[in-house]
């Protein structure tokens, strides 16, 4: 287990190096050298790094423990929203087979890299368009679609999501003036 948690980390290493060096070289390898459990294991590490980070940004209401367990489950909750939504966009544009893991896969690695800055609030306007174009090398590079699927994917994806985040805002806004 020891040896196994070493390799994972040092895959780690080699896979933040990558994306910040060669992004298309590393989404065009990564169907050969990752599998399920190293994606969810770079989405933990990445999600962990980004609620440790996340809560050095101020003071909040909330005891700092809750504060952890929200900022780690937002960062893991939107990866997996995030490549369903994707998946489903890829399968009804492109009409590829591509397993659902291999999109996850995109959607962890390009969002994991992301999590490193994006707990500062004003990297907000660099860190999404650096996921979104990561997402659009992932797709192109690793699920096999044209760069104009790819495109197209991405923003669909991106609408879809803005319509989901609005509407819970609205339901839970209302929730509040309710009570």
């Amino acid at each position: 287990m020891f040896k196994s948690s070493i390799k994972n980390c040092q895959f780690y290493a080699y896979a933040i190096v990558q994306l910040l060096i060669e992004p298309g070289q590393f989404f065009k390898e990564l169907p050969k050298k990752t599998t399920v459990k190293i994606t969810l294991g770079f989405m933990l590490l990445s999600s962990v790094f980004y609620a440790a980070a996340s809560l050095l940004t101020g003071a909040y209401e909330q005891p700092v423990w809750i504060m952890g367990i929200i900022f780690f489950m937002n960062a893991l909750g939107t990866v997996f929203i995030s490549a369903i939504i994707g998946y489903v966009t890829m399968m009804m544009l492109a009409g590829r087979k591509e397993p659902f893991p291999g999109v996850l896969s995109v959607y962890a690695f390009a969002a994991g890299i992301t999590l490193f800055l994006s707990w500062l609030p004003f990297m907000l306007w660099f860190t999404e368009p650096w996921r979104w174009w990561l997402l659009y090398t992932g797709f192109k590079n690793s699920c096999g679609v044209t760069g104009k699927q790819a495109f197209w994917i991405v923003c669909i994806s991106l609408v879809l999501q803005g319509c989901l985040l609005y509407s819970a805002m609205v339901a839970f806004g209302s929730m509040r003036t309710m009570g």
